[in-house]
């Protein structure tokens, strides 16, 4: 009486490509997802039908000789141990659903089914040969239906694992930002006090005591009363910084150009001397944005450029944008001091400065306050720079019509 065995030797030695071949068209007629994540990850790299044929006859014969040898189980529990332990080539333990495994099996049941008729018309061995096939498949998805199981439990525990991690992580932030608002808090009441008290004593001295001081008595008052003017601006960039990762986003439609311009004429009036600068305020695309915010990042970006092109006899300083790969891409150019991009990184941290006080006045502040803006605003902030040529600085915002 024919057994499976025989069959297997008869599909391998005389029928390998018909089966191969049918058990293609079925692989194709089904939407498994396994072999499309195949084919995205690149794994096969020759799409034609003949090396198609050719790999499912390599992937068959093996098959039908491990049914043959009785190796076809020992070979299974293989390859499961193999996706248990995530070594399957190119493909992860969690990219396996059961679905797949379902299909794949179905597929390969129906193509060695398909030419049973062919080997054998006794109905007794068809179905000794039909029983001895499933009873294999059975115990196959049996043991893979519990690794299944097992892998999505440990996936379970280890999703759990990360967002306990996560509200942990969200907790501590939680704490992080309270402690800012107590440190804001401080920054505005306790530091204010006694630097008023600091910068209105100087101010009695300089008004009424100038006179009697000698001059380097002069100096030090005056160099007290500036480092008390520059500590006031310090703590009101602190703070503005801190406030703008709670500040609510009012968006809007937003006229870049009008926003520029406005952000111009506050600069001008801000400074004590007449702006000699040169500069040019493009069309700009418009936007959708917080107008206020837009008007904060804009004015610091151009009060830069104007304070590091000062020193340039011929200073120029260019607004402009464009729209590039669905964002819109504005910049502040000029052609002052630059800098080494080397220092790049220390660019838009808080406090950071790659200029000292003696060369150019300011706290530091302003780059991290304009990163943070566009960064709320899903957008992206960068610069080109060379020491003494200039430099651009980038912001870019989602296009939208």
């Amino acid at each position: 009486m024919k057994t499976l065995k025989d069959f297997a030797i008869y599909l391998k030695d005389h029928r390998l490509k018909d089966y191969a071949v049918y058990y293609l068209n079925v692989i194709k007629g089904m939407d498994i997802p396994i072999l499309k994540l195949v084919i995205a990850k690149g794994l096969v790299k020759d799409f034609s039908d003949e090396h198609a044929i050719k790999m499912t006859m390599d992937s068959q014969a093996k098959f039908l000789t491990s049914l043959v040898d009785g190796t076809a189980l020992a070979n299974s529990k293989i390859s499961l141990k193999m996706w248990e332990e995530d070594k399957m080539p190119g493909i992860g333990r969690n990219d396996i659903m059961p679905a797949d495994l379902v299909l794949i099996y179905a597929a390969q049941k129906k193509a060695i089914f398909h030419l049973l008729p062919d080997y054998t018309t006794n109905s007794r061995e068809s179905i000794a040969i039909v029983q001895e096939l499933e009873d294999f498949y059975t115990e196959t998805q049996n043991d893979a239906s519990q690794l299944l199981f097992k892998i999505q439990k440990e996936t379970e525990m280890l999703v759990k694992q990360l967002n306990d991690d996560l509200n942990r992580s969200l907790h501590e932030l939680e704490q992080a930002n309270k402690e800012l608002e107590s440190f804001s808090y401080s920054v505005s009441h306790d530091l204010r006090a006694p630097l008023r008290a600091i910068r209105g004593y100087t101010k009695i001295l300089q008004e009424d005591y100038t006179a009697t001081l000698e001059e380097d008595a002069q100096k030090l008052m005056n160099s007290v009363a500036s480092n008390a003017e520059r500590m006031s601006h310090l703590i009101d960039d602190l703070l503005a910084f801190s406030r703008m990762g709670k500040k609510e986003l009012n968006i809007g439609r937003v006229n870049m150009t009008e926003v520029a311009k406005s952000s111009l004429e506050m600069i001008k009036m801000s400074q004590s001397n007449p702006v000699k600068t040169q500069i040019t305020i493009n069309e700009l695309l418009p936007t959708t944005a917080d107008i206020a915010l837009m008007g904060n990042v804009l004015t610091n970006l151009i009060s830069n450029a104007i304070k590091y092109s000062s020193k340039n006899e011929n200073a120029k300083v260019e607004i402009g944008s464009e729209r590039k790969n669905g964002e819109n891409v504005y910049w502040v150019k000029d052609n002052g001091v630059g800098f080494d991009m080397k220092y790049y990184d220390k660019l838009f941290g808080v406090f950071q400065r790659l200029h000292s006080v003696a060369e150019f006045d300011g706290t530091g502040v302003g780059l991290a306050l304009v990163k943070r803006i566009v960064t709320r605003h899903g957008g992206r902030v960068w610069a080109e720079a060379e020491p003494g040529k200039g430099a651009t600085f980038y912001i870019a915002l989602q296009a939208t019509n």
